[in-house]
């Protein structure tokens, strides 16, 4: 939807005719063959193929009783203002898309430093894992080697 308004500056955005305010005299209102939702668009959207803002099909705008095609077109004037328009947002459109890239390329860096600084953590935490399980043994090996000396020490009084 967004789409035609870009590529056809004139006709005003399809909407759904239950938003609309105020229906112009020049509103084509129709429905989606597919859905049957009211749609409305400016006279100039006639004959486009625009996508419904219910159900996302695709649809054509139908061309009211008594108009011609070539009645929508522009005098040179207007068709040069709307080109200078496009241009305008192409510009704008390229910046903008230079900016996107340029944010992906930063987040990409960032990405992978946290990546990097991921597998540092995790070789850390397995090697205090390492260390938690070697202590563990020892302690074991220590409450043994104690409760053997006590069980000795025990043997020791009773003779």
């Amino acid at each position: 939807m967004d789409r035609i308004k870009e590529q056809l500056p004139v006709p005003q955005s399809v909407q759904s005719a239950a938003e609309e305010e105020v229906i112009q005299a020049t509103d084509i209102v129709f429905e989606c063959p597919h859905c049957h939702h009211s749609l409305v668009i400016d006279y100039r959207g006639a004959g486009l193929e625009i996508e419904c803002v219910e159900c996302k099909q695709p649809v054509t705008v139908p061309i009211p009783t008594g108009m011609n095609i070539d009645d929508l077109d522009l005098s040179a004037g207007e068709v040069l203002a709307q080109l200078f328009q496009t241009r305008r947002m192409l510009l704008k459109s390229e910046q903008h898309i230079a900016t996107l890239e340029e944010s992906v390329e930063s987040l990409k860096l960032r990405r992978k430093e946290l990546e990097k600084s991921r597998i540092t953590t995790l070789h850390r935490c397995a090697e205090l894992v390492t260390m938690c399980q070697t202590l563990l043994k020892q302690n074991s090996d220590f409450v043994g080697t104690i409760n053997r000396m006590q069980t000795l020490i025990s043997e020791e009084q009773q003779r």
